[in-house]
C-alpha cells in the first residue's frame, strides 16, 4: 500500500481482500470523510457472514470511535493513515484499528473537548479490548456478530463474494462523497461491478487488492494483480449487445498498468470516471 501523503493525490482508499475468505485489510487518511467509508466496509463484511442486524449496528459504533480517536489524536502535527483489519468468524469479528503517529492519550482518555466517550464505549460493546502502542497506537477489538442467519464456511456465506460486494460498497460511498452528478456516481458503481466481477476471477494469487482515489469530481479505481491480458478481458466482458463494452463505454479512461511481484509480471486494471456527460447512443 502506497505511503504517499493523501493531499498529493487526493482521498485515497486502499483495501486488500481475500477471494476465498472474507478478511481484510483497509487503509484510509486519518481524516473525517474516511469515517463513512471504514463503516460501510464493515456492513458489508458484516452482510457478507450473515451478521445480526442489532450486532453489526454496536460493531459500527465500536468501530468508528476508535477510528475517529485516531483521526483526532494520532498526527496533531500532519497528516498520517489509519488501518483497519477485519477478520470476521461465525459469531464474532476480530477487529484493528491502527495509526502510525502519536495515538491515543495513555490510558486511552479523551483530551478536553474531545469525544467525551473513548474506550468507555468501544468496552461497553466489544466482547474484549486490547490496546497496544508500538510505532504508534492500536485498538484491537472482539466484536460479536449475533448468531448468523446462515450456515457459513470458513466465515463466508456460501455463494457470496466477499470481496465483490466489499468493492461495491468502498466505491459507493466514496464516490457518492465526490462532486459528480448522481448519473456519474450510478454509473461509476455499475463500472466497479462489472471490473470487479469480471476482473476477480483472473487474480494472480488469492488476495485482490484495490484503490479508490477520488479527487473533486474525479473518481479513480485500479483492481488487481491480473494475469496477463486479464484486464483486457475484464473490460470484453463487460459487453452488451448494441452497445459495447459497458466499462469502456462509461468510463472516461481505461488503462492496464503493469509492476514486478515478486519476479512475475502482473497487470492492474485502472478505470477513471468524472463528471462529463455522455453522447447518448445514435
Amino acid at each position: 500500500m502506497s505511503d504517499e501523503p493523501a493531499s498529493d493525490r487526493g482521498f485515497v482508499a486502499e483495501v486488500e481482500i481475500g477471494v476465498f475468505e472474507p478478511g481484510l485489510r483497509l487503509r484510509v487518511p486519518a481524516i473525517e470523510e474516511s469515517l463513512p467509508v471504514a463503516r460501510q466496509v464493515l456492513r458489508a463484511l458484516g452482510d457478507t457472514v450473515a451478521a445480526e442486524g442489532e450486532a453489526l449496528e454496536d460493531a459500527e459504533l465500536a468501530l468508528t470511535e476508535a477510528c475517529a480517536n485516531a483521526v483526532e489524536h494520532a498526527y496533531p502535527d500532519g497528516e498520517g493513515f489509519v488501518e483497519i483489519t477485519l477478520s470476521p468468524r461465525d459469531d464474532e469479528m476480530m477487529v484493528s484499528v491502527r495509526d502510525f503517529g502519536r495515538g491515543m492519550p495513555p490510558g486511552g482518555a479523551d483530551p478536553p473537548g474531545g469525544r467525551g466517550h473513548g474506550l468507555v464505549m468501544i468496552e461497553g460493546i466489544a466482547r474484549a479490548v486490547e490496546i497496544r502502542g508500538d510505532g504508534g497506537t492500536e485498538v484491537a477489538m472482539t466484536l460479536a456478530m449475533g448468531e448468523p442467519a446462515v450456515h457459513t464456511v470458513d466465515g463466508a456465506a456460501p455463494g457470496v463474494q466477499p470481496a465483490e460486494r466489499v468493492i461495491r460498497r468502498l466505491v459507493a460511498v466514496v464516490a457518492a462523497q465526490s462532486d459528480m452528478p448522481m448519473d456519474r456516481t450510478l454509473e461509476a458503481l455499475l463500472v466497479s461491478e462489472m471490473a470487479a466481477r469480471n476482473s476477480l476471477r483472473r487474480l494472480v494469487g488469492d488476495r485482490a487488492r484495490l484503490r479508490v482515489t477520488r479527487s473533486a469530481s474525479t473518481v479513480e479505481l485500479r483492481l488487481g494483480p491480473l494475469e496477463e491480458h486479464g484486464g483486457a478481458a475484464a473490460v470484453m466482458e463487460s459487453d452488451v449487445a448494441a452497445i459495447g463494452p459497458v466499462v469502456e463505454r462509461l468510463a472516461d479512461d481505461v488503462r492496464i498498468e503493469r509492476e514486478l511481484v515478486e519476479g512475475v509480471e502482473v497487470e492492474y486494471l485502472v478505470l477513471r470516471i468524472g463528471p462529463r456527460a455522455r453522447a447518448s447512443a445514435a
